[in-house]
């Protein structure tokens, strides 16, 4: 027993060691790969150290650490401390604020518990890395929504574990929620190579050739930051949606938009590349299918392609952030993030051959790139 302690005390010093070594480097020490590596076995460690009634509590408080976090986003602590030069005082906190103090200590304590921030003395608080993440715009964005919207949509929709939903076999149906809650995060071109495998081989030699058709792409999001990104790109680039969407789109010159149901043919024949993000994951089999064939039908064999932008779940030992992505857009719109093996079946299934897909990390989305087969 002593020298398992001996053991658990050296090995602490080389954790707080490495921790503080991390953090330093805002997480640069370690390559993307090695990082993940290591967030799953500490996870691993955790679990492993706790007894079944503190495994249980972790899980089910849970919800009370969200609202500490939404608490703190709302009262503005993390970013009062995350600006601030110097640790910042209860007092200090308080008179910014104008909360009570006795209930501001109580926050704060919980807070602190859970290391959103960091006490460096008594009443005197400093920031974590969790404090920076909730004090930014995505942090406190995202706080909200998910408590204002993911957590109570969760509580009103059917059980997910009821027999007749689970025995749909991946035929879902979508509900309206998932277009508020459906964030446009731009195309990855940090790790896919947009240019080399859309812009080279493009035909330019007609000055109407189109580029690339975003397929329900909102506002065109996507497509200004291809632009801004890309100075000089060739050919038509056009932002498709519904009337009610397209109507509200402010012309910039970058891109057209066009009303489109993607229920229905596809307009626009023989485009380079066609774009569909966070699309095929609201809709079951047969109505991804339909999309997908509508896409195929107006597509040119042997030089257009479909570029899909969505999780892709490991046959084996899927990563937590995926996972959690499909348990929440089942109960709350009863979507579906597919595995590996399920999107080769669904794009075969359409006529389609997947060349390859890019994944920058396991907890990020991947670039599904596919051609007729």
């Amino acid at each position: 027993m002593l020298a398992m302690d001996s053991m658990a005390i050296d090995l602490l010093l080389q954790i707080d060691q490495l921790g503080k070594e991390v953090s330093a480097s805002n997480g640069h020490v370690l390559q993307t790969k090695a990082r993940r590596q290591l967030i799953s076995a500490t996870r691993k460690l955790r679990i492993a150290l706790q007894d079944p009634g503190e495994i249980v509590e972790d899980f089910l408080f849970g919800s009370t650490d969200n609202l500490l976090i939404k608490i703190g986003v709302d009262l503005g602590i993390f970013r009062l401390i995350a600006e601030a030069e110097d640790p910042t005082t209860l007092d200090q906190l308080s008179k910014s604020i104008q909360i009570e103090r006795v209930l501001l200590e109580r926050i704060m304590r919980g807070l602190v518990a859970i290391d959103a921030v960091d006490e460096t003395g008594p009443q005197l608080y400093g920031p974590t890395n969790t404090t920076k993440a909730f004090a930014s715009t995505k942090g406190e964005s995202g706080a909200r929504l998910f408590h204002d919207l993911v957590i109570p949509g969760m509580k009103t929709t059917p059980a997910i574990s009821r027999r007749e939903r689970l025995r749909e076999s991946g035929r879902f149906q979508p509900s309206t929620i998932q277009l508020g809650l459906r964030t446009r995060v731009v195309l990855s071109l940090d790790f896919y190579p947009f240019e080399e495998q859309v812009v080279h081989g493009f035909d330019d030699q007609d000055p109407s050739s189109v580029l690339v058709v975003d397929i329900g792409g909102s506002m065109g999001q996507e497509i200004l930051e291809i632009k801004q990104h890309y100075i000089a790109l060739p050919g038509r680039m056009i932002v498709q949606d519904l009337p009610s969407t397209i109507e509200q789109v402010i012309p910039a010159g970058a891109f057209e938009a066009i009303a489109h149901d993607f229920f229905t043919p596809q307009p626009v024949k023989g485009a380079r590349a066609y774009y569909l993000r966070n699309i095929l994951h609201d809709w079951d089999d047969d109505k991804c299918l339909e999309i997908l064939r509508h896409t195929v039908a107006a597509m040119k064999p042997g030089y257009s392609k479909i570029i899909i932008n969505e999780f892709v779940i490991a046959d084996q030992n899927p990563c937590a952030f995926a996972m959690r992505s499909d348990f929440m857009v089942m109960a709350l719109a009863g979507a579906k993030e597919r595995a590996e093996r399920e999107w080769h079946v669904l794009l075969e299934s359409a006529g389609l051959k997947i060349d390859r897909v890019w994944t920058a990390e396991p907890e990020s989305q991947s670039i599904i790139e596919a051609s007729i087969a």
